[in-house]
């Protein structure tokens, strides 16, 4: 762990070099400077013309926050466990505070009211604590962890919250050879032209994608929020991401106009990017680096703000000035499929001083297998390749004091057309009809070419109700298509080993068609369903594809009944019968005497599985002389009848 000295001229004095993993707290109290190392905290005091002397040691694994408070005391936030110390100038040590959070990661003492807070990891909680000691829990952020704290001259207090496993993943748990040291950077108090400069030797994990995805939970409040609390708890979410996790937060007024008089200015990781927030959530980008994280703010007199980043470390000053040339690249824009990419449109303030140009690939994230930045030709065509990504930037270029600005950039394209897909055929159980779905196809086809209307993909039309219909068989199908197409169907019929297809329905746009079995010879048959998705691409564009449902039954003919004879056995009526069926298993048997209540009949090997089943039942007493009548079902839902009178 180093800390540097830097002055105005940005010469270094090493001011520590210990063996510790990285320094990650300090301030100024008592015209001295003090720091703290992690892990195994420790405390060192520095003042100038002498060399940095161990000034405490906590009983704590992290040294978190160095928070300076009244009478020259020093407020110290820890972790494992979660601790406020109070150190006096000589540094006798009391505990302020301790919580059951695992770390507290921020401190803000308010001068006026004479007020710590204190902000955690674990549940996000901002603790509010006077100088008596009494505790209360200002506000239980979304947030998973609060690391930043700043006061508006208001009383509001804003807090930069983070998703869980910032604490844990700032620090390596080894040094990294050759790795790029992290920065922060703190002004002096005597000297605003001079800044103390902290950096870590290894690698801390802030900058490591993969380390942060592993351990960060994306809880309520996202990856990365800032918030707004009034003095009496009332709380607001000024920004939040699921995306950026925000590691450096200032309340500033350097680029403040007449209405922002102030900003919160935000930096994040794992791209280093600094925003701008405004009141009302809008935010502006100010700068995007090419290290990975900004890792603090610093105000540098009044119009200027000195930053930090990590990977690699570096101190930067940041200005209210004009650059005489800027650019913005955007976000990587998705297609969904390989497209023709047509123009770029825009709006801006300036007759010249703005280049937009674009690049295109087949990778999610840009690389060298992506087209080469180029401009757009005459009015905005795109001159990059087909490609499923595409992105934009824009070029400003400042003249006589004067800066272009760029709004409302839209990209048009066409994608490559792909080939719908069929899914899933389903063939319903007999008799399962839905008479609404012909009807809805033709509602949704004519809402759809309607006059002044444009063809464009929409939810296939409901099947509607289902009912139960004699003889009725219905198909139903799932398809999918990447460029969302419109898509309609034609349904076709063969009987399972001819090659000719009869036509069912074509031009159709439901997804479920009913139709009458009972106009077909009984057989094993199957359906072919082709989609095509003409009505939202050119003839010489359109796609079709097919596929062919399993074999399935159609039989409307009932089971047949023969043998049906009672006879007299050990003087009860002994009836037997056997039912046959050509294409479908028997299912059930039922009989009755006299037009009575049916009777569940099990065939002899109380199995229904075959095509042919024999039955034996043992009549009740008084048979002799009624009728017997029996029914007997197939797996398609046709029954036969038989009957015979008994003799008495």
């Amino acid at each position: 762990a180093l800390v540097l000295r830097l002055d105005a001229r940005q010469n270094a004095d090493t001011v520590f070099a210990g063996n510790e993993v990285a320094v990650t707290a300090m301030a100024f109290a008592n015209g001295a400077l003090y720091f703290a190392t992690s892990p195994d905290g420790q405390i060192y005091k520095y003042s100038s013309g002498s060399k940095a002397q161990l000034f405490h040691k906590p009983q704590a694994k992290y040294v978190w926050a160095l928070e300076p408070g009244k009478g020259g005391a020093l407020f110290v936030a820890t972790g494992e466990p979660g601790r406020i110390l109070r150190l006096s100038p000589t540094g006798e040590a009391e505990t302020f505070f301790e919580t059951e959070e695992t770390h507290l990661r921020s401190l803000l003492w308010d001068s006026r009211a004479d007020v710590l807070y204190a902000g955690s990891s674990g549940n996000g909680y901002v603790y509010r604590l006077t100088a008596d000691k009494k505790v209360t829990v200002l506000y239980d952020a979304p947030s998973a962890e609060i690391h930043s704290l700043a006061l508006h001259t208001s009383g509001d207090l804003y807090l930069a919250g983070a998703a869980a496993g910032g604490a844990a993943l700032f620090l390596p748990t080894a040094p990294t050879p050759g790795a790029t040291p992290a920065a922060t950077i703190v002004a002096s108090e005597e000297d605003e032209e001079n800044a103390i400069v902290i950096t870590a030797d290894g690698e801390p994990t802030l900058g490591a994608p993969e380390a942060m995805s592993a351990g960060a939970t994306l809880g309520e409040g996202g990856l990365g929020a800032i918030y707004r609390v009034s003095p009496s708890g009332i709380a607001k979410t000024i920004w939040s991401s699921r995306a950026e996790r925000v590691h450096a937060m200032l309340l500033t007024s350097v680029f403040a106009t007449k209405d922002e008089p102030f900003h919160v200015l935000v930096g994040t990781g794992d791209k280093a990017k600094v925003f701008l927030l405004n009141e009302d959530g809008s935010r502006t980008l100010l700068l995007e680096s090419e290290a990975g994280q900004i890792t603090s703010f610093t105000p540098e007199g009044k119009d200027q703000i000195k930053l930090t980043t990590a990977n690699p470390g570096t101190a930067q000053l940041l200005r209210q000035a004009m650059r005489e040339q800027g650019e913005y690249a955007s976000e990587v824009i998705d297609a969904s499929a390989p497209a023709q990419w047509g123009g770029v449109s825009w709006q801006t303030n300036a007759a010249a001083g703005v280049s937009v140009l674009t690049r295109s690939g087949n990778t999610g994230k840009p690389d060298k297998t992506w087209s080469d930045w180029v401009a757009v030709r005459g009015a905005g065509a795109v001159a990059s390749p087909v490609a499923r990504f595409l992105q934009w930037k824009v070029v400003l270029q400042g003249k006589a004091g004067q800066s272009p600005a760029v709004k409302d950039v839209r990209v048009s394209y066409l994608q490559a057309n792909i080939t719908p897909e069929i899914t899933q055929i389903r063939i319903y159980e007999p008799g399962e009809a839905f008479p609404d779905a012909r009807q809805n196809s033709n509602d949704h086809a004519a809402e759809s070419n309607g006059a002044g209307s444009s063809v464009t993909a929409s939810p296939a039309p409901s099947a509607g109700r289902k009912v139960t219909q004699k003889g009725a068989r219905s198909i139903g199908w799932k398809t999918r298509d990447d460029n969302k197409d419109p898509l309609e169907f034609h349904v076709e019929i063969r009987a399972w080993g001819e090659a000719a297809w009869r036509e069912l329905i074509k031009k159709y746009r439901g997804s479920v068609y009913t139709f009458d079995s009972q106009a077909l010879p009984d057989g094993e048959y199957q359906v072919r369903i082709t989609v095509s998705d003409r009505l939202g691409n050119p003839p010489e564009l359109a796609k079709i594809a097919q596929k062919t449902s399993e074999v399935f039954t159609i039989d409307n003919s009932p089971p047949e009944i023969g043998a049906l004879a009672v006879k007299l056995e050990n003087a009860k009526h002994v009836a037997s019968f056997q039912a046959n069926d050509r294409l479908s298993r028997i299912s059930e048997a039922w009989y009755c005497l006299d037009a009575g209540e049916w009777q569940l009949a099990y065939p002899v090997d109380h199995v229904s599985d075959q095509k042919s089943e024999s039955y034996r039942i043992t009549l009740p007493e008084g048979a002799g002389g009624k009728v017997l009548a029996v029914k007997v079902s197939d797996a398609n839902g046709n029954i036969g009848f038989g009957k015979v009178t008994i003799a008495k």
